[in-house]
């Protein structure tokens, strides 16, 4: 194939658009039935835009709602965390003293256990 070939295919394509674009122009703006296609080409797109505008109303109102949601969610969470981070620390607590108990009951088991007659036993 040659320049010559595609340079005129082309310049049909483009006379062809042009011709067919001008025959949509005039029928569109100069015969009843192209107004009336025209009346509903507006009436529908409208339509469209009412519809969309509704949309876009419903997902932010879906939006609030998530976020709201969201923020009740948080709330509770960090109460529950709080709650759990209060009696993990009184339990530790506790677990602490319970351990300084068995250590000086350790140290009073090991006087009592290593002395003879009230007197410590000494390695020699």
């Amino acid at each position: 194939m040659s320049d010559r070939d595609h340079n005129g295919g082309f310049l049909q394509g483009l006379i062809m658009g042009a011709l067919i674009g001008a025959g949509a122009f005039y029928f569109l703006t100069q015969t009843k039935e192209g107004e009336k296609v025209k009346k509903r080409i507006k009436e529908k797109s409208e339509e469209a835009l009412d519809d969309l505008a509704e949309l876009v109303g419903e997902f932010e109102e879906k939006g609030e709602e998530f976020r709201t949601q969201a923020k009740k969610l948080q709330a509770e969470l960090e109460k529950k965390a709080k709650g759990v981070k209060k009696e993990v620390a009184e339990e530790a607590k506790e677990k602490l003293t319970h351990i300084d108990k068995l250590r000086e009951r350790g140290r009073q088991a090991t006087k009592t256990f290593f002395t003879r007659n009230g007197k410590p036993l000494t390695l020699s």
